[in-house]
């Protein structure tokens, strides 16, 4: 098996950089965010990630220090002012044009709620790209299977769009238990390679999971054609991709999700299983790991 080649992939600089909101939709469950963030949207490499704290560095029209309006809000989101920690989140698009880059979330909890409050015109703290990313698509060779399962679909669209640009033939399998839960696969097909989108209801796309079409493009002899998958998604699923691509004797990279209390390597809440021993940080050595280097479930 010719191994992951690690040399192409990319650990940025990151900055503390204060982004200010220019898109926010969503339909209070799942939500896409654009951030003018001009110095972040110019480092930022596909598969790296942002840390962003959900509560507001500032409000629309608020000179800085000046205090908060009381009461539940965009600002505390009835937080009681408890938030500490920033979230990290996937680069769904990068756009070093005008300097902005999107980011698709779920509403899960006290920070995703609160950053899901954050109006147009309000100014977040940001600190990114952090981690390594997916590696050079134009150092790779044969065709590019990207993989997205459920919130691991939106870093697929920041993938696919890098490897058009790179002339890279290349092909996704996006899946997710039903067709609401596809989020980020418009954008992935705004890129304009295949798509092949599976749901486990068929709601959407075929019926079954999103490993099963990556199985049957290497089991009926197109394995010669497949020549690196990249894949996100719930571990599970990472776990069978890594399996399958070993069987088939193809690269594979991985983008794992940890827990990340600050994104730069200081609190070691992100660790992953070394398959050589000992572990490696998510934040720095990933979260886009070669699947042979890593240790996935019992894998």
């Amino acid at each position: 098996m010719r191994p992951a080649d690690r040399s192409g992939q990319v650990r940025a600089q990151w900055v503390r950089e204060t982004g200010r909101v220019v898109a926010h939709e969503g339909d209070g469950e799942i939500c896409k965010l654009t951030v003018c963030a001009p110095e972040i949207a110019r480092r930022a490499v596909p598969g790296q990630f942002v840390q962003v704290h959900p509560v507001p560095a500032r409000l629309p029209g608020r000179a800085p220090g000046a205090p908060r309006p009381g009461g539940p809000g965009p600002a505390s989101a009835g937080t009681g002012g408890a938030l500490l920690l920033r979230r990290p989140f996937s680069f769904c698009e990068i756009r070093p044009g005008p300097g902005e880059i999107a980011l698709i979330y779920r509403v899960v909890g006290r920070g995703t709620r609160a950053l899901s409050q954050a109006p147009v015109g309000v100014e977040l703290d940001l600190l990114g790209p952090l981690g390594r990313s997916f590696p050079d698509p134009r150092a790779g060779r044969g065709r590019l299977v990207l993989i997205g399962g459920g919130l691991g679909i939106p870093p697929m669209a920041a993938a696919a769009r890098w490897a058009v640009q790179a002339g890279r033939d290349a092909v996704a399998i996006l899946g997710a238990r039903t067709a609401r839960d596809l989020a980020g696969a418009r954008e992935v097909a705004a890129c304009g390679i295949p798509v092949v989108t599976v749901t486990e209801d068929g709601s959407a796309g075929q019926q079954g999971i999103v490993t099963e079409p990556l199985e049957r493009m290497l089991r009926h002899g197109a394995a010669n054609l497949v020549g690196e998958v990249w894949a996100c998604g719930p571990e599970p699923m990472l776990v069978a991709v890594k399996r399958l691509c070993a069987a088939a004797r193809v690269p594979c990279f991985v983008s794992v999700e940890r827990f990340m209390g600050c994104g730069f390597g200081a609190c070691l809440g992100c660790t992953v299983p070394r398959a050589a021993g000992g572990y490696l940080k998510a934040c720095q050595d990933g979260p886009v790991f070669p699947a042979e280097e890593v240790v996935l479930g019992d894998v």
